[in-house]
């Protein structure tokens, strides 16, 4: 099936030229006011209606005609509906004016130099070939039409007000209040256009600043389309695409995109939560069907804030730190690839403007919400990843690598591993510090700076595994080995506690004994783990109380010291006494 050649204006071209004889005998003094009766009347509206029916492969109707000063012809109007399975679904105008050129006719052509139309309304829809029978069969041409000219030729055609809607893929795209001018291009029409409105469903409206399109039969040509926001001073969206007509429906399209609001064009469960300006480029293409899309682009996102996020509320109640439910990032930049409805993302670069500095990698299915990542992290605020219990006497930064998976943007309830480390990090508020240092008589613990702190650790049906554990404080404590935590909160694992010689002098023997192994200047005792996150137990006093039975003196004096410290806090005297 052919597309309409001319196109959008070619109801109004057609009727310039079937009355251009007319006009052409009413230059030549001829018969002047039987002429213009004739253009009036029955006889030449049917004529005009047929022929350009036929053209355009329409069912429609034109207003009255009538016939102007230098050549013209003018219409109140032309309305009509596309014959089955053509591209053309619909054409209706205002007012059209068209001024013929009789000098045309000596090169064999039907020329118009001018036509206007004050308003027009033009809707192209995907033909189909299957319903091409229904068609109405064409006429056989009179004799007269071989002594008249075969070919049509419009110098310019100009409409002020103009809707145009045509398919895009599986949507509908349409473009209102258009200031449009088109041109000739061999046998089709190039348009050009500036000002109105875009409309694509789903969508915010975006003001037009200038278009470019070409329309054949194999395809519409998008050369340039600038769409701008509607607040925006400059555009904001530069388009260019070709659309595949008839049996070819592919779609190749580019897009250069400078300070775009984004959140209107996300998924609603992501635009919900993260608002930004996005700048970049853009591929996109399909097959001949429409579908197996592909493409890739390199997007960088400015101004961009993280709120209302369950994920990020979350952590701020975990961590005590309100700030935390809402994330300001300095730097968003990625490059990525489609391929049907998987978007790969081959490089990743966020940095927040006070914390958090990702790199890596991921994957997003836009059917599923399944969603893969690889990153490397640094200057993750640490209190935001630790339980309830430990999150407020935690203090440092959080830095690692993941391999992670989730679904939608329930980011927290994923699986994977990675490795991790703390640095700068404090321990802080504690009751067990205060218990040392009150034990032990000193304050040395009141405050214990962590030099190392590294870990591997995983997420999967079984709950949190923490591996490799390695923390130490120098000359203050050391803590090694792994725990898990099972989704019902319950703890386990084997850790490894270590303290200096001169906090274990209250236990007889310690290092050859609870304390047994040397590393790092410290002493080193196993505790098994049990319990829950929200209270642990451990077999630690279990040890040190066989130990103490062991050497009856020294668990006499820690009874002693134990009763001080009960007659201390009961009468308020000193609480190391």
């Amino acid at each position: 099936m052919s597309a309409p050649r001319p196109r959008i204006f070619l109801a109004a071209a057609a009727l310039l030229v079937l009355g251009s004889a007319a006009g052409w005998l009413a230059a030549r003094h001829f018969l002047p006011p039987l002429l213009a009766a004739w253009v009036a009347g029955p006889a030449f509206h049917q004529m005009i209606t047929q022929a350009v029916n036929t053209a355009l492969k329409v069912d429609g109707t034109f207003g009255p005609l009538t016939l102007g000063d230098e050549l013209s012809v003018t219409t109140s109007g032309f309305t009509s509906r596309g014959w089955p399975g053509q591209a053309i679904g619909a054409l209706d105008t205002g007012t059209a004016t068209g001024r013929f050129d009789p000098w045309g006719v000596f090169r064999g052509q039907w020329r118009v130099d001018l036509i206007t139309i004050a308003s027009a309304d033009f809707r192209l829809i995907n033909p189909d070939d299957s319903l091409k029978a229904r068609d109405p069969v064409s006429p056989p041409k009179p004799w007269t039409a071989a002594l008249l000219p075969s070919q049509f030729f419009c110098r310019w055609i100009e409409c002020p007000d103009m809707s145009i809607e045509l398919p895009f893929g599986q949507s509908t795209v349409r473009g209102s209040g258009l200031h449009v001018g088109a041109m000739m291009v061999g046998r089709n029409f190039k348009y050009f256009g500036r000002h109105g409105t875009l409309h694509y469903p789903g969508y915010p409206d975006l003001a037009v600043d200038d278009l470019e399109v070409y329309v054949t039969r194999e395809m519409i040509d998008i050369g340039y389309l600038y769409l701008r926001e509607p607040s925006s001073p400059h555009s904001n969206l530069q388009l260019a695409a070709r659309l595949g007509q008839h049996a070819d429906k592919s779609i190749r399209a580019s897009a250069t995109i400078n300070s775009l609001g984004l959140s209107p064009f996300l998924p609603a469960e992501i635009g919900r939560i993260l608002s930004a300006r996005l700048n970049g480029h853009l591929t996109y293409a399909t097959d001949t069907t429409g579908g197996g899309a592909t493409g890739e682009g390199s997007l960088s996102l400015d101004g961009t804030v993280l709120s209302q996020w369950d994920y990020l509320d979350r952590l701020a109640r975990r961590s005590g730190d309100p700030a935390l439910a809402e994330l300001r990032l300095s730097e968003v930049s990625l490059d990525y690839a489609l391929q049907d409805d998987l978007i790969t993302v081959s490089r990743l670069a966020v940095t927040g403007v006070d914390r958090i500095a990702v790199s890596g990698r991921g994957s997003w299915h836009m059917k599923t919400g399944a969603a893969t990542a690889s990153v490397t992290a640094q200057r993750l605020p640490l209190g935001a990843y630790l339980p309830v219990s430990l999150a407020g006497g935690l203090t440092g930064e959080l830095g690692g690598a993941a391999d992670w998976t989730w679904l939608g943007t329930d980011l927290g309830n994923g699986r994977g591993g990675g490795n991790l480390e703390v640095t700068g990090a404090q321990i802080d508020g504690f009751k067990f510090q205060q218990f040392l240092d009150r034990f032990l008589k000193t304050d040395r613990y009141a405050r214990i700076t962590v030099s190392r702190s590294t870990a591997t650790w995983r997420q999967d049906d079984d709950g949190i595994h923490l591996d490799n554990l390695d923390v130490l404080a120098p000359g203050q404590a050391g803590l090694r080995g792994s725990a898990r935590v099972s989704p019902d909160g319950s703890l386990s694992g084997t850790v490894l506690a270590g303290l200096p010689a001169s906090s274990l002098a209250w236990l007889p023997e310690a290092t050859g004994s609870v304390f047994a192994q040397a590393a790092d200047d410290l002493h080193w005792c196993v505790i098994e783990l049990s319990g829950t996150v929200e209270k642990p137990r451990n077999n630690f006093t279990a040890q040190v109380m066989r130990q103490l039975g062991k050497h009856p003196l020294a668990l006499a004096e820690l009874a002693v010291r134990g009763l001080s410290w009960w007659l201390g806090d009961a009468l308020g005297t000193a609480p190391h006494d």
